[in-house]
């Protein structure tokens, strides 16, 4: 029997965004969000961790140079320097570091599969991070 392991790793990207619902008043969307109304950006941390056996002949629960290309082409190059408002995911959702998240693991499940993406974890800056364990 093959032990299991989790594996992490970790990229970054920066993006730009604001907090805004379309069907509220601009009163009520400052009420809510405060300054978070005007456009401002992250310099974001994303870690995506990996669950599954370890691999005898590599030793390793996934290449992490797949793992780094996969996270790379759908959500680094994606993100990076973008304007997380105007990406159609967004549409009728506030860009909220909990809904990137969400929608991170949603870009990663298909391409990594259900039975091994375990967690993404996203800082928007250093006091803040949100766990996404999917569904």
């Amino acid at each position: 029997m093959s032990a299991r392991a989790s594996s992490t790793r970790r990229f970054s990207f920066a993006a730009g965004h604001r907090y805004w619902v379309d069907a509220w008043s601009a009163a009520e969307n400052e009420r809510v969000f405060g300054r978070l109304t005007v456009p401002h950006g992250h310099n974001y941390t994303l870690e995506v961790t990996v669950h599954g056996r370890i691999d005898e002949a590599t030793g390793m629960v996934i290449d992490l140079g797949e793992l780094k290309r996969v996270v790379g082409e759908t959500v680094v190059e994606r993100f990076d320097h973008a304007d997380l408002n105007a990406d159609p995911l967004f549409r009728g959702r506030v860009p909220t570091t909990e809904n990137l998240a969400v929608s991170i693991w949603d870009l990663l499940e298909p391409k990594l599969g259900a039975d091994r993406l375990r967690r993404v974890r996203l800082w928007e800056d250093p006091t803040l991070y949100v766990d996404y364990h999917g569904g």
